[in-house]
């Protein structure tokens, strides 16, 4: 096709091959209208280089990782015999593109599947370190849902990566593309609106149809054919993407016509319509019946190849109503969607072969492929899915004689519910139907499982005890995935209660799971690791884990588990009084909230709320609030406890009193109940605070009771023992004796705790001390945000629209650093976007972009 009015967008194109080579690779995503000629102009850029090209395909649901398996095959032939998973597939890609620029295309990435989607995002976060060019093709007609959306929208600001829109032609340029034909330039501009395909098409018009539709021409030119290339191209209408010529056999020599009529075009061994829409009007012009028939012999040829993908022959055998067909290959398509890492695809299939299957199948089946989309759509996020398909598993299979898969679905219905009560009840009917089995790997799993939801509820000692029975289960039966869930069981609950120790079972249960390749356990195991350590206050072990996890987590892309460490490592800067470095944390978190759970973004709100609380910032309560019913819900104390605390804390900093109604009473109970000694110390503390409580009992953190007790010195020494400086200051300032509250005082001003250097000088004055620092004043105190100079020195390039990168030359800082001040500014101004910001920052100085 000649290229008209696409001049600057080959140039940017080549410019990319150019810094590729260069060693700085790039991404560039083009997008454009069906038929803008996005094909046409990365080829013509390419045409000096070897490319390699993945293509994505209109199938009800998406091959997994199809594009980058095209890919691979070109690359590395023995990935044909053995199709990479989404891990080993995206780590050898970013290997590849290290090595030298070939680029990578990605075409028609509209259609493009979830892991797919995830592996763009592994190499575009990439990118720029390596020297690779990876070039995507799109229709810019994404919905919200679509997979490649969040993609882009991570990426837009990512470094190397560009995107590139091809607009419609200008008047003049169509009237150039039809000169010589019979079609009229204005005319063919009314009919296309400058789209450069359908111009083609109407040029390739018969005489007699000249100014018709496009769907007319292409139904002209097929009735043109002789009946045996017509006979092929209908065939090849119902067989979206590019068919390989062992499918079409002896019909390949039929194809000379339809390349000649401009129907179809030929790249080696593959055929394919010149563009989708071509397809499609084929298609359209079928009778259901012959759509049916061709449907029936397409499934005839894939029953003679080798390799034939399962969720293509389920798309067939769909349409050409082969109920059983459809559903054998619906289950063999997510089996194998499964094992490549392609999750959402699974789902797809799973749900598909569950509508086929109530007819079809007994209700141990069923239950067993409601069990596995159950657990798919837990892995993806979609808990209430998750959960909802888990009950009807379970119910499928309750009144069936099958005692393992019964076992299993109790099992799993009792880890998808949010709710502990319910999970425990469940984990103990769980164990009651694996113990009538009797010895055995179903039981191995019900202990663990029971330990694991023990040790969730702070119940410690029964945490314990239920995961030295799995553990010695598991061995015996060899059982590696029950070992794992219940080391984590043993060693969170020994770290809870303080034993350092318990670390090395979490760590067994990390190498466990590597070696096993069980990347979801490993992933908890990390998790528990840092949170347990955390929430005993051993901050070192715990940073060290996180620091450990991250590095693992953030080299493979799995956000979620990452967000998990992020918060808790929020929580135990925050709990030392490194607040800023918190700040950033908990930012990071909640500016990815699409790809963290709720116990996450939990976590995070309930930080972010407490910072401000504690810094005298405005808008404490709306993170505060966002968590609360998360917290109520779940019913868990390690939920429930950090909220009750944060909010009764953010009360009697402002004033308020609190009369335990809120649920900071209650929650204290359930610490009680559970004899988790720092819930009940930080809960008990709290009620003191308000007036609700006199003494604290025995089993209370050390800290806490002795402060209660009256003995303020020896508390905030204790904290400062444990490194927690603000709850050093706040017992300090309780105190007595000059010395004990000026030390408060110089703590709460070096944290920029407001509230506290407040509380502490008026503490002072009460007994008796006139000559008082004076605390912080210039810009930072006067303005409206408590926005520190240089926070609102970077404000200030921020409105005349400058980068990040920009701003840190501009103010001799690093791109972090200068990062680091903009998360601030965005908190301190409550904005959740850069526009909130300037829309904040218009109305105090009447300024804004």
């Amino acid at each position: 096709m000649l290229l008209l009015e696409r001049a600057d967008l080959l140039a940017r194109l080549r410019a990319g091959v150019e810094d590729a080579r260069a060693g700085s690779g790039a991404l560039i995503a083009v997008s454009g209208e069906a038929g803008a000629g996005k094909t046409s102009l990365v080829r013509q850029a390419l045409v000096t280089t070897s490319a390699v090209w993945g293509y994505c395909e209109p199938l009800a649901t998406p091959r997994p990782l199809g594009p980058f398996r095209d890919i691979a095959r070109q690359l590395w032939a023995d990935s044909a015999e053995s199709p990479l998973g989404i891990t080993d597939l995206r780590e050898q890609l970013f290997d590849w593109m290290q090595r030298g620029p070939v680029p990578l295309v990605v075409e028609d990435a509209h259609w493009i599947d979830a892991a797919s989607a995830d592996v763009l995002r592994f190499l575009g976060r990439r990118i720029e370190a390596s020297a690779g060019l990876i070039v995507l093709t799109y229709r810019d007609e994404l919905s919200a849902e679509h997979p490649l959306r969040p993609v882009l929208g991570e990426l837009v600001s990512a470094a190397g990566v560009t995107r590139l829109v091809v607009p419609p032609l200008s008047g003049s340029a169509v009237a150039q593309l039809v000169a010589g034909s019979r079609v009229d330039g204005d005319e063919a501009l009314r009919l296309t609106s400058g789209n450069p395909f359908l111009v083609s098409q109407l040029v390739l018009a018969p005489d007699d149809r000249v100014g018709t539709s496009v769907r007319d021409s292409v139904i002209a030119r097929i009735s043109r054919l002789s009946p045996s290339t017509r006979t092929v191209v209908e065939l090849l209408s119902v067989m979206p993407g590019r068919i390989d010529a062992a499918l079409l056999g002896p019909d390949w020599s039929d194809l000379d016509e339809a390349v000649l009529a401009g129907l179809v075009q030929v790249d080696g061994a593959v055929v394919e319509f010149r563009h989708e829409l071509v397809r499609m009007a084929v298609e359209q012009a079928l009778t259901p019946g012959r759509r049916r028939e061709l449907h029936i012999e397409v499934l005839e040829r894939l029953s003679q190849l080798d390799g034939a993908e399962p969720a293509t022959i389920a798309y067939h055998a769909r349409r050409a109503h082969d109920v059983r067909r459809a559903l054998t290959s619906e289950r063999l398509a997510a089996e194998r969607a499964l094992a490549l890492g392609s999750n959402h695809e699974a789902a797809e299939h799973y749900r598909r072969a569950i509508a086929d299957a109530t007819s079809m199948l007994p209700a141990s089946e069923r239950s067993r492929l409601r069990l596995a989309l159950s657990q798919v759509e837990s892995s993806i996020g979609r808990d209430r899915s998750a959960l909802d398909e888990a009950r009807k598993a379970f119910e499928l299979a309750r009144s069936g004689a099958d005692l393992s898969l019964r076992s299993a679905t109790v099992r799993w219905l009792s880890r998808a519910t949010p709710v502990e009560d319910e999970g425990y009840q469940l984990a103990q009917l769980a164990v009651e139907t694996a113990e009538s089995i009797g010895p055995s790997r179903e039981l191995a799993a019900a202990y663990a499982l029971l330990a694991t939801n023990r040790m969730l509820a702070r119940d410690l000692d029964a945490a314990r005890t239920l995961a030295e029975r799995a553990i010695a289960l598991a061995t015996e039966f060899d059982d590696t995935e029950s070992a794992i869930v219940a080391l984590q069981a043993l060693g969170s609950a020994l770290l809870l209660d303080g034993q350092a120790d318990g670390g090395e079972h979490l760590r067994r249960a990390i190498a466990l799971a590597a070696d096993a390749g069980l990347h979801a356990e490993l992933g908890r195991a990390y998790s528990n690791l840092v949170s347990a350590a955390g929430e005993a206050r051993l901050y070192q072990q715990s940073a060290d884990a996180a620091e450990e996890a991250l590095n693992y987590f953030v080299a493979r892309d799995l956000d979620g588990p990452a967000g998990y460490t992020r918060a808790w490592h929020a929580r135990c800067l925050f709990e030392q009084g490194y607040w800023e470095q918190a700040a950033v944390q908990v930012d990071a978190v909640l500016g990815a909230a699409d790809r963290n759970t709720a116990n996450t973004r939990l976590a995070a709100w309930c930080i972010s709320g407490r910072i401000r609380a504690r810094r005298g910032e405005p808008a404490v309560w709306s993170p505060l609030d966002a968590a609360l019913p998360y917290a109520e819900h779940s019913g868990s104390l390690q939920r429930i406890a950090p909220i009750a605390a944060a909010r009764a804390e953010a009360r009697w900093l402002s004033g308020e009193p609190d009369d335990g109604a809120a649920g900071l009473e209650a929650a204290y109970l359930l610490a009680i109940q559970r004899s988790n000694r720092w819930a009940i110390g930080e809960l008990g503390f709290w009620l003191w605070r308000h007036g609700m409580l006199e003494t604290l009992p025995a089993t209370a953190a050390e800290p806490y009771r002795l402060h209660v007790a009256g003995d303020p010195v020896a508390a905030g020494h204790a904290w400062l023992e444990l490194g927690c400086r603000y709850e050093a200051a706040d017992a300090f300032c309780d105190a007595g004796d000059e010395a004990s509250v000026r030390a408060a005082l110089e703590l709460f001003t070096a944290l920029g705790a407001k509230p506290g250097r407040l509380r502490a000088a008026r503490r002072l004055r009460e007994i008796g001390v006139r000559a008082i620092p004076r605390g912080p004043r210039d810009a930072t105190a006067l303005d409206p945000y408590g926005l520190t100079p240089r926070e609102r020195e970077v404000l200030s390039w921020l409105r005349t629209g400058h980068t990040d990168a920009e701003i840190a030359t501009k103010l001799q800082l690093s791109t972090k650093t200068v990062g680091h001040h903009v998360s601030a500014v965005l908190r301190k101004t409550s904005s959740r976007s850069r526009r909130e910001l300037f829309d904040a920052d218009s109305r105090t100085t009447g300024q804004g972009i």
